[in-house]
């Protein structure tokens, strides 16, 4: 018989194996499990006992190591060691020597010793540096604590410096790789349409339509840059909002085109779900607002799996006085949805140190919630994980009256027919109409359009402007419109055909239709619509008073520009113009052309500011000191990336007259140009 007593713990031959009885052997296993048990509490003692030193010197510079005094190992190091002195925590407790000389000769300190401990930046820090000697376990098991004595506020103000600048080295690479993907979409886009327009090169119609979206996608490049700008200031000054008139619809339809391309690449239905907005030409800023409501589409797209939906509600509520607006834009989605810490990350006022899903989405809310505080507006959020979100956005603008009266009498439009089977429709858009300084009529069939043209002919009374429904059941539009194109008796009105679907020009083209105007009716879209026909047919301007103010033609220009690309451009958009131009590589080029021209040569001058050789402000500085007549007077307008305060500064104490941020446009420069000449 095996004796039990002796065999527990110890190691077992297969002799006394198989000597042993099942009882024996079941009672053997009981008493290893019993004995595996205990070592896990041992276990779970020092390692409570590891949390609770480290606990003692959390947020302190004192450190608590167990070690051995013969191979100068450590069994246990409190984990702020590497902010203490610098040295990573595994390498210390390979060899404690690391940390400093004093752990050479440590089996002599007897109680308490007084030592210096240089980090590995070369600060130094006194320590008192108490060793315990560990009556239990091995000889040479020793406890070191070290007390840090150096005044913190004075000796680690370089590394408190130190700590505070890779801070903001590590929000501003987070905030730029969130940024990154803000650039990769509007590239991606003016990359497919690139593709689509070699394919399309002989489609006149879908070049001009791929050209536009390549605008818009460019448009959106140079909108996160300006946002960039705009952040940079946000902490040392209240930025500046713009205050423009513009057509909501007309915004959202544009925002709508880009998140469409986008939702269908990732098989996402999306919806634009716009209403009661029937005065929808509001004053404020809507480069902002439209750049918010792309970072929150975006962003629903971006986290919400094929197949999903994707929705934008936008509601406008004026106030009796008809003076405001209380709108409301909510972004929808039924995607991953966040979870409440990360609800709580992304909607705080500092940039998240880090993000769950990526990037982009807690600093794109970060940019939002920025914005919407300046413009005086709210920000909720509602989400569930698996379930979707749901992002609203409150603002109050200012209401501008649909009609601009002179508008339309400019254009010609006077009196108006509106055509639609719809009773309650065909009176809004009247009444809308009405409020604009427009005569309307209204009408429910092709049949009444007819008949009512023919009696306002006879009455001297005739439309400049027919809105026909394109479903009609008495009469089909094309049977209609070529009945009104075949009076000749009648001035010759604009048709405008009404639809709820896309029509391609070529669908209308010949049919007698001026233009296609997309339903639901705004007064904004009425009047781009207009503006695009009236240019068209009449070759000219909006506004033909404003066309002769702006026109180019015959001004001889001397542009400063180091890009040979950029140069290029520049001229030919000039000479498009019907203006002259001559290219100057860098500042002191452009001294010498306009030193060595007769006075009067240039009537402009455009003046990169970052130039080799001579920057535009020298080079600026240099002509306005010239002795020559046109050197004071000539008009010197800065070309610019850059336009934070101390760069405009520097502008105008160069005498340079007014700046436009690259890339430039005609129409900006023609605006400048006004008011140079004013001036």
């Amino acid at each position: 018989m095996v004796d039990m007593e002796k065999t527990t713990g110890t190691e077992l031959s297969d002799e006394q194996i198989e000597k042993m009885t099942a009882q024996q052997i079941r009672t053997l296993m009981k008493e290893n499990d019993r004995l595996r048990q205990e070592l896990r509490v041992r276990d779970n003692d020092i390692l409570s006992h590891d949390q609770v030193f480290d606990s003692i010197v959390s947020g302190t510079l004192h450190v608590i190591l167990v070690m051995s005094v013969t191979r100068f190992t450590a069994e246990f190091v409190t984990s702020n060691v590497e902010t203490a002195f610098g040295i990573n925590r595994a390498a210390v407790m390979e060899d404690v020597r690391r940390i400093g000389h004093s752990f050479d000769d440590i089996e002599k300190y007897n109680g308490k010793e007084e030592t210096f401990i240089h980090q590995t930046n070369g600060a130094r820090r006194q320590y008192l540096v108490y060793v315990i000697h560990l009556p239990y376990g091995r000889s040479d098991r020793v406890a070191v604590v070290l007390l840090c004595r150096t005044n913190a506020a004075k000796g680690d103000l370089e590394e408190m410096m130190l700590r505070q600048t890779e801070d903001v080295n590590r929000a501003a690479g987070y905030f730029l790789a969130s940024l990154s993907q803000e650039f990769h979409m509007p590239i991606n886009v003016i990359s497919g349409f690139v593709m689509l327009l070699m394919k399309n090169a002989d489609n006149p119609a879908k070049v001009m339509e791929y050209a536009h979206r390549i605008s818009q996608a460019c448009q959106e490049i140079l909108t996160t840059f300006d946002q960039i700008v705009d952040m940079s200031w946000s902490e040392s000054m209240r930025a500046s909002l713009e205050e423009e008139e513009f057509g909501l619809n007309l915004m959202v339809q544009e925002v709508a085109t880009i998140i469409s391309s986008l939702a269908r690449a990732r098989n996402l239905e999306f919806y634009c779900l716009p209403s009661g907005i029937e005065y929808d030409i509001v004053a404020g800023d809507r480069t902002r607002i439209m750049e918010m409501l792309r970072l929150l589409l975006s962003n629903a797209v971006k986290y919400t799996p094929p197949g999903g939906r994707v929705e934008l509600k936008v509601t406008s509520k004026p106030d009796e006085e008809e003076e405001t607006t209380d709108l409301l834009f909510e972004v929808r989605d039924n995607g991953i949805g966040m979870e409440p810490d990360q609800l709580r990350k992304f909607f705080v006022e500092e940039v998240p140190a880090d993000s769950i899903n990526g990037p982009a989405r807690g600093a794109g809310i970060w940019m939002i919630r920025k914005v919407v505080s300046m413009m005086n507006g709210t920000i909720s959020v509602d989400s569930s994980p698996g379930e979707g979100t749901a992002i609203r956005i409150r603002l109050k603008l200012k209401l501008i009256s649909s009609g601009i009266s002179c508008f339309w009498s400019r254009h010609g439009i006077r009196r108006m027919l509106i055509v639609d089977k719809g009773i309650q429709e065909a009176a809004r858009v009247k009444n809308l109409m009405g409020n604009a300084g427009v005569k309307s009529a209204a009408v429910s069939s092709s049949y009444g359009m007819i008949k009512t043209i023919e009696q306002s002919s006879a009455a001297d009374q005739e439309f400049d402007l027919i809105l026909l429904d394109e479903d009609m059941q008495d009469i089909s539009w094309r049977e209609a419109v070529s009945t009104v194109r075949r009076m000749s008796w009648i001035h010759r009105p604009y048709i405008f055909l009404m639809t709820e679907r896309p029509i391609p020009e070529e669908e209308y083209r010949g049919q007698g239709i001026d233009q296609v105007l997309q339903k639901p009716f705004t007064c904004s879209a009425l009047r781009r619509v207009v503006s695009e026909v009236c240019v068209q047919e009449a070759g000219e301007s909006q506004n033909p008073e404003e066309e002769e103010d702006q026109s180019m033609a015959g001004l001889r220009f001397l542009a400063a520009e180091d890009n040979m690309i950029n140069a290029e451009m520049l001229r030919d958009l000039l000479e498009m113009n019907g203006a002259r131009c001559e290219i100057a590589g860098n500042g002191r080029a452009a001294l010498a052309k306009f030193s060595n021209s007769k006075p009067g040569t240039y009537d402009v001058i455009l003046m990169d500011t970052q130039m080799p050789v001579m920057d535009g402000y020298a080079a600026a500085t240099a002509i306005r000191g010239l002795h020559r007549e046109d050197a004071e007077s000539v008009p010197i307008i800065a070309m610019t990336a850059n336009t934070m305060e101390e760069d405009v500064s520097r502008i105008y104490e160069a005498g340079i007259n007014s700046h436009i941020r690259k890339p430039m446009s005609i129409r900006t420069l023609q605006k400048h140009l006004r008011r140079v000449y004013r001036k």
